[in-house]
Formats: C-alpha cells, sequence, structure tokens
C-alpha cells in the first residue's frame, strides 16, 4: 500500500514537474533548467544526484520545495527498511523449518494424540451432557447447550468433545514442558477420584477444604509457595474454589474447569462443558487428565533416552 502511494505521488508530482518547466523558457524556445531527470531515471535519485553536483538554479530549488524530495527520499527508506525487515523474517521462518516436530511439539497439530484418549460414547455414557435445571442455569454458558429436556438442560457434547481435546493438549505441553499440575476439587464425595488421579501421574492434589482456610479469610499459602503452572478444577461453582482461581489469575496462572450449565466461567482460561454433579462423569475427567500427564511424561522420557544414545553412539 506504501509502494502504490509513493508511485502515485511520483507520477502526479512529474506531471506538474512538466508543465512548470514548458513555461519557464528562454527566448530562443529553449529550457532555462535542465531536465530534472534522464528517461527512465528515478526523479527522487536525479534531484538528489543534483542537489549534490550544486546544479540546481532557482527555477529548480523552487521545484524541489514543491517536490518536497526530502519525503520521497523518506519513503523510499522507509520501503528498504521494511523490504529488509521481510527478508530477516523470511530467513527466520526457513531456520524454523529445518527443525524437527520434536524440537518443537506446540507447533504440532495433535502432537500427543489426545484425540484418540476418548470417543463421544464415552462422553455419553458417562452423563456428561446432564445440565442443571433451566431456572439455575448461567447465560454465560449458553453456547454450549444443546437444548432442554424435561426442563433440563442438555450440553453439547460435541463441544464439550472440542474443549477436551483442547483442554488434554494445553495439559499434555505443561507436562512435556516440566511444568506442574495443581487439581483442585472441594465437593464432598469425590475427593478419593482426584487424589488418585494427582497420585498416578505424581502431580499435586488440593482436595481437602480446611487446607483453604474459610470463605471469610482464605489460605492461599501453600499455593503462593508450591506455585503451579496449571490448575484443574473440577468444583468450579464452590465458593472457596472460585477464590482459588481468581487467587491463580492474579498470579497468572492458567486453569481447567468443568463448566456446567449453572458455572460462572469468568475465572477459567480452558473450559470443559459437561455435567460436574455425576460421579462418572468425574471419574472420567480424571481418569483422562491422568492419561494426558503420563503420556506426555513417557514422550518426553523417551525422546530424552534417544537423543542420549545417539549421543554415545556419536562419541563411539
Amino acid at each position: 500500500m506504501l509502494l502504490r502511494k509513493c508511485i502515485r505521488s511520483v507520477n502526479n508530482r512529474s506531471c506538474l514537474f512538466n508543465r512548470l518547466l514548458s513555461t519557464d523558457k528562454t527566448t530562443d524556445g529553449t529550457p532555462s533548467t535542465p531536465p530534472l531527470s534522464a528517461p527512465g531515471q528515478p526523479i527522487a535519485t536525479a534531484l538528489s544526484d543534483q542537489r549534490k553536483e550544486g546544479k540546481f538554479v532557482k527555477s529548480s530549488k523552487s521545484l524541489e520545495s514543491v517536490y518536497r524530495c526530502d519525503d520521497v527520499i523518506k519513503n523510499q527508506e522507509m520501503l528498504s527498511n521494511l523490504s529488509s525487515l521481510h527478508s530477516l523474517v523470511l530467513s527466520h521462518h526457513k531456520a524454523l523449518s529445518k527443525q524437527t516436530h520434536r524440537d518443537r511439539p506446540i507447533t504440532r497439530n495433535d502432537f500427543f494424540n489426545v484425540k484418540s484418549l476418548f470417543t463421544l460414547r464415552d462422553l455419553f455414557e458417562s452423563r456428561v451432557h446432564l445440565g442443571h435445571h433451566i431456572g439455575c442455569w448461567n447465560s454465560a454458558n449458553s453456547k454450549y447447550l444443546y437444548g432442554i429436556r424435561n426442563n433440563m438442560h442438555v450440553i453439547d457434547i460435541a463441544s464439550t468433545e472440542q474443549h477436551l481435546w483442547r483442554a488434554l493438549d494445553v495439559l499434555s505441553h505443561v507436562a512435556y514442558s516440566g511444568g506442574s499440575v495443581l487439581f483442585v476439587n472441594n465437593r464432598a464425595g469425590y475427593g478419593h477420584i482426584v487424589q488418585e488421579a494427582a497420585a498416578s501421574c505424581t502431580e499435586g492434589q488440593w482436595t481437602d477444604a480446611g487446607e483453604l482456610g474459610t470463605f471469610e479469610q482464605p489460605d492461599f499459602s501453600w499455593f503462593d509457595k508450591n506455585k503451579p503452572d496449571l490448575v484443574i478444577c473440577s468444583s468450579v461453582n464452590n465458593p472457596l474454589s472460585q477464590k482459588l482461581l481468581l487467587h491463580a489469575n492474579k498470579h497468572l496462572v492458567p486453569s481447567i474447569g468443568i463448566l456446567d450449565s449453572d458455572v460462572d466461567p469468568t475465572n477459567l482460561t480452558y473450559v470443559i462443558p459437561g455435567n460436574d454433579d455425576s460421579s462418572q462423569s468425574i471419574l472420567l475427567y480424571h481418569r483422562l487428565f491422568a492419561k494426558a500427564v503420563q503420556r506426555a511424561k513417557l514422550v518426553k522420557d523417551t525422546l530424552q533416552n534417544l537423543d542420549s544414545t545417539s549421543r554415545v553412539k556419536q562419541a563411539r
């Protein structure tokens, strides 16, 4: 766009120069000043050359002021800088393209193959699609709802599938990078499920409501001391969980949360639309979370072993 404007400006002002030069003639009909540029030579270049040689007469100086040669030269310098920047970006992309997907797993779509961990039938059989009564829904979740049946909201499990894929992919990349994950659930009856999932993948868990203190005086000292890289919460509607998620946002810690039809998604980074009241659905979620972390750690260990083996062979 900038190049087109410069070319259009040069063409318009060159016509103005020709008209001015045609009126500035001597008695014998010859122009009093030489042509500004040779055929095919840029006018800005000719003006800069004539300025260096001191060939400007009074009329050519007036033409220079009309033409604003300095602005054109600045535009040309800007274009040259843009072209050099463009060449630098191209070289950077070429350097990145030479790297393998193993070096840059985040650039590859579904590097850890999380889409093979579950199917839509698994979500349906685990009652993930069951929402709450229509009288206690959160309007911010309307885009995740499929419809209403018997005065109960039905969650769109196709949307759940897409969001669960994304959440598992993010979780896998955090575990692959060596980050720590914190499992949070303060709802009675589901603590043992969360504890088993966290223990199976050797990650932290926070399931005792007493550890968080009270709603009026929450205790986040453990969180501040052992700051995790990702928080997974399956009891988002719990008041203490909401305070914990808000505290995580203040410390720029991303979060994954189960979003039922009555849950406020404000403090969540990655939502998973689904039922958060059924033991089957809670069990499915945490089994998938544990499998994703285990697979990511296994991939990391395997690649490190391959690298060490190749280094030993090269040393021999």
